[in-house]
């Protein structure tokens, strides 16, 4: 066959493949997947738009960026029609809100393809919060670089149709960034742990640990961020960094699913009081409360998952210690037994020449009698 034959073939080939997956990417299951994804991504939109009280868009966490990103990184880039139906619906029906409907959902499948791409690329991918490099990188490229893709083409968009004045760009991008790299660093690793695979099953002990941990980390968050704290606060008794030894306990005693959940349950409750006029990250406005409590949960909640994987490495270092110990402790058994029967079976063959030259003293002894006893026949 001739060269353009094969390059016929080949290209046949990869189209057929091509055509296969897609068969495969639309069959009823796939389908089903991208429109359960859909949906929740739609419910996170409405999810994180209900934490909008100071501007109908302005939030201090957008959850449906860290689906996307979660989604992205466990089930691969095919699942970007499910990002883009779902950011499409969610600023469809928003009233009162000029939607151009390829900008927005377009960016945030730019920002989740990104953040998922330098995740798996420098960070390994699902696997980046088992080791605390790990974790510094998904902060880098998942919580700060990918999030500036959607607040920029989206101020960008906002300020070309006249819809913010040029003195409110900086703030407004900045918030934006804010809400999109905390979905990323809260809300994605919480579900990449949860979907990822098989979980530690916990003994009684150590459910009855959690369930300290968890009531006391609401008890103090309570405190910090409850009704409480508008009376507590005037002598600057309680403040933030109370809840701080609930985070590290949890990072140290528990898995990184844990941890990640606690620091939502701080996030939770850290955003109710602000919302409502409590605790400690109360200024002159609420946006720059918002702005001081993002910037507060962005740091412990790095701290907590870098504690997290930090104790995951030494617990794989320890267990690669004790499989080498157990190794090397099974070698050296192995040599024990092998040194114990060579010693056996030296002490048997020096046992056979002992008695061997024994044998042969012996047959001297009785050839020299006989020769003595010939010698004297001889004689007489």
């Amino acid at each position: 066959m001739n060269r353009a034959g094969h390059r016929f073939d080949r290209y046949g080939a990869d189209n057929f493949s091509l055509v296969r997956r897609l068969g495969d990417s639309l069959s009823p299951k796939n389908l089903g997947f991208l429109a359960g994804l859909t949906l929740f991504y739609f419910v996170g939109g409405r999810l994180g738009l209900m934490l909008a009280f100071v501007h109908p868009y302005v939030t201090p966490i957008w959850v449906p960026s860290g689906i996307a990103l979660a989604a992205f990184i466990l089930y691969g880039y095919g699942v970007w029609p499910a990002v883009l139906m779902g950011c499409f619906l969610d600023h469809a029906t928003r009233s009162g809100l000029v939607f151009n409907p390829f900008s927005i959902p377009v960016a945030s499948v730019l920002e989740g393809f990104a953040g998922a791409y330098l995740v798996k690329r420098y960070a390994n991918g699902a696997k980046a919060f088992e080791t605390a490099k790990g974790v510094f990188l998904f902060v880098l490229f998942a919580a700060v670089c990918a999030p500036l893709i959607n607040p920029t083409i989206g101020v960008f968009f906002d300020y070309s149709r006249g819809m913010i004045h040029p003195a409110d760009v900086p703030f407004r991008w900045l918030t934006w960034w804010l809400a999109h790299g905390m979905g990323n660093l809260l809300i994605a690793p919480f579900l990449i742990m949860l979907f990822r695979g098989s979980h530690h099953a916990m003994d009684g002990s150590e459910m009855r640990e959690l369930s300290a941990l968890l009531i006391g980390l609401i008890f103090v968050s309570l405190l910090v961020f409850g009704p409480l704290a508008g009376s507590l606060n005037k002598d600057q008794i309680v403040q933030a960094w109370l809840c701080i030894p609930f985070l590290i306990w949890a990072g140290f005693c528990f898995c990184q699913l844990e941890a990640a959940g606690t620091t939502l349950i701080l996030f939770g409750s850290a955003i109710w009081g602000t919302l409502h006029g409590y605790g400690s990250f109360m200024a002159k406005n609420l946006i720059t409360s918002l702005v001081l409590l993002d910037t507060f949960i962005g740091v412990i909640g790095t701290m907590t998952l870098v504690v997290a994987a930090m104790v995951v490495e030494r617990r794989r270092i320890e267990g690669e210690l004790l499989a080498t110990h157990s190794l090397l402790r099974e070698a050296v058994d192995r040599k024990e037994r092998d040194l114990v029967v060579t010693v056996r079976a030296l002490e048997v063959e020096v046992t056979g020449h002992v008695q061997t030259k024994k044998a042969l003293r012996d047959s001297q002894e009785r050839f020299r009698q006989l020769a003595d006893n010939a010698k004297l026949d001889d004689e007489r």
